[in-house]
């Protein structure tokens, strides 16, 4: 797959030589990288023959600000035959790797903002340079992660051949379909879907639970009140919410759902030889005929097994809550519990990881459940950021 996406990329040359410019003072610490593309010393730097090397330049380009360095480290990554050669280095490299070019978007970024500020700006190979750069390092980032998104509950929708199924009116499931969705939730995690690699069901949580076992006896919450992975009964009331002649049917759409997010995992393994899984979900505070109501709500839930426990996310997800977000109440498998991973890996396999996160509507919807609050944006902002932590 990282063959795939680079061989999408036009190839990078070099501009070995940069027109001198007079700088005012104000830019001369940005632009010093293109300056040194005349120093003998920095284009005369060794070529870069493996990943080892690769990490020196990485680290020097960042510590120096030093454009030139990075994008000799571009080339070499865009090369068909060290991409190969990236599948097979051991998994501390590939960490390594991945946290040193996860700085370099904002580095090109604010070399970018600060050339168009310019009023006679650079030579056009160079501006093009920077917008490949950019690219290129936006394309690695999301291709050596081993993150998988996961947001099952977003979706309103219910294909139109199985509405006569249902025993409610039109209203009653609407109002019960957009009640119980997690709404807005595909672009409140929207930034990290951009990033990373996902998995969003399109369809409304009465139509398919993706997020139940597909054995019923295996799902409690079939078991207990007959909502497994195919709801028999409704959400706002408890009375039957359709009939089951099209249960086969409708389990090919749970199947299909499941064979992308276990394909996506399975490729996680063999590039990275881990997969971590965030289960993405908000969650209202009107509690239903099938909750316990005596729970206290907390403003985010996360949730996690001991088996696939990702100490390190977790401990993330909870700083960006506590501190950016600055939420004070922060639930631990309380009151949802537990996280996805693909029934293939499922208490079977540690090198899969996942942990959910559970965000109270509270904190971004109006009373209307429909609108958006002011903490909208800066909640997808800080969400966003999750997976950018380094790793030790």
């Amino acid at each position: 797959m990282i063959k795939k996406v680079f061989e999408k990329i036009d190839s990078i040359k070099i501009v070995k030589g940069a027109r001198n410019k007079k700088l005012e003072k104000k830019d001369s610490k940005v632009f010093d990288s293109f300056i040194k593309f005349n120093d003998p010393e920095i284009v005369g730097i060794q070529h870069i023959s493996s990943f080892d090397e690769l990490l020196q330049v990485l680290s020097r380009a960042l510590h120096f600000e030093n454009l030139f360095m990075y994008t000799k480290a571009v080339v070499f990554l865009t090369n068909p035959l060290n991409l190969n050669s990236l599948l097979n280095i051991n998994l501390k490299t590939k960490q390594e790797l991945q946290n040193k070019l996860r700085k370099v978007p904002k580095l090109m970024q604010e070399v970018y903002d600060a050339r168009v500020t310019m009023k006679d700006g650079w030579l056009s190979d160079e501006a093009g340079l920077i917008g490949s750069g950019i690219q290129c390092s936006g394309l690695i980032e999301r291709m050596i992660n081993k993150f998988v998104i996961h947001i099952p509950h977003a979706g309103v929708d219910i294909p139109g051949n199985f509405r006569g199924d249902y025993l409610l009116s039109d209203d009653e499931l609407d109002q019960n379909i957009y009640q119980y969705a997690d709404l807005k939730a595909d672009k409140l995690y929207g930034k990290l879907t951009e990033k990373y690699d996902s998995v969003i069901n399109p369809y409304s949580r009465l139509f398919m639970d993706p997020e139940r076992f597909f054995d019923d006896e295996q799902e409690s919450m079939q078991v207990k009140h007959g909502l497994g992975w195919f709801y028999e009964n409704a959400i706002l009331e408890k009375k039957p919410l359709r009939t089951v002649k099209n249960k086969e049917k409708i389990a090919k759409y749970y199947h299909e759902h499941h064979a992308k997010l276990q394909s996506l995992v399975e490729e996680k393994l063999e590039l990275f030889g881990e997969c971590i899984i965030i289960d993405c979900h908000t969650f209202s505070n009107e509690r239903y005929w099938f909750h316990d109501k005596n729970l206290e709500l907390p403003d985010v839930c996360i949730g996690y097994d001991e088996f696939h426990k990702d100490e390190i996310g977790i401990e993330e997800i909870k700083h960006c809550f506590s501190h950016s977000c600055k939420s004070k109440n922060i639930g631990m498998n309380t009151p949802y519990a537990g996280s996805l991973v693909p029934s293939k890996y499922y208490m079977k396999d540690k090198r899969v990881k996942s942990v959910m996160i559970e965000i109270n509507k509270n904190l971004y919807l109006n009373d209307d459940n429909l609108t958006v609050t002011n903490q909208f944006i800066p909640y997808r902002h800080y969400l966003g950021n999750i997976g950018m932590s380094p790793i030790n």
